[in-house]
């Protein structure tokens, strides 16, 4: 069932009381070529210490998980052969960090205030990466892209260095965190921004998520009284 939480608060807790297993939310992709991430942005891993990174923006995480498994990287290195290509914005470019996903690995940001928009610059696009979004209202399945469908379908994920595109989601409900994994050598990205919803809309999905709840423990009391 496609939820659209920024509907009336009444509208919403009618749609997830009816909901009796999880549902999935809207979204829209678009996809530009190049680097052309805006604000607010979160952060573009050019301020990092030992590999932990320093310059998010405040009331976000990122976690690039055990193991070394994921990584930033100086894109002034250049290529490293079989395991990591600078997107090319930052390809040769000293002080021009990006993140890198191998094998195997994870990334993940965290937001305190979930959000309705995300927008992230990716470097040669392979067909085993992949990302996880997780939704704020826990009745909502995470949804999760992987390959072209994180680009919305082209180009093909053939890893071809010399491409960069800066992908940005729209989300019908708030998402609280973003997961990058690959199942391949790598999956290479750099600069997050996202925003959050408007107070207006935030409180009215609060009040939606409340009400279907109340309406859902009532429908609970109420069916055995009526099998009665």
């Amino acid at each position: 069932m496609k939820l659209r939480l920024l509907a009336l608060a009444a509208s919403a807790a009618v749609a997830l009381a009816a909901a009796s297993s999880a549902s999935a939310a809207d979204y829209a992709i678009t996809t530009v070529a190049g680097d052309h991430v805006t604000d607010p942005l979160i952060t573009d891993f050019n301020s990092n210490s030992s590999g932990a990174i320093t310059d998010l923006a405040a009331g976000y995480t990122f976690n690039q998980g055990p193991g070394g498994l994921a990584f930033t990287r100086d894109g002034g290195l250049g290529l490293l052969s079989g395991v990591s290509a600078p997107p090319p914005a930052d390809n040769g470019v000293s002080g021009a960090f990006y993140e890198t996903v191998t094998t195997g690995g994870a990334a993940t940001l965290t937001a305190k205030t979930p959000l309705d928009y995300f927008q992230f610059y990716m470097g040669s696009p392979d067909d085993y990466n992949q990302i996880e979004f997780t939704f704020a209202n826990p009745a909502l399945s995470p949804l999760i892209l992987t390959g072209t469908q994180i680009w919305g379908g082209s180009p093909d994920g053939n890893g071809d260095q010399s491409q960069g595109f800066t992908v940005s989601y729209h989300f019908d409900a708030p998402v609280s965190s973003v997961t990058f994994t690959s199942t391949g050598n790598s999956f290479e990205f750099d600069k997050l921004a996202g925003s959050v919803p408007e107070p207006a809309s935030w409180a009215l999905m609060i009040l939606g998520f409340g009400g279907a709840g109340a309406a859902l423990r009532s429908r609970r009391r109420l069916v055995p009284a009526a099998a009665a």
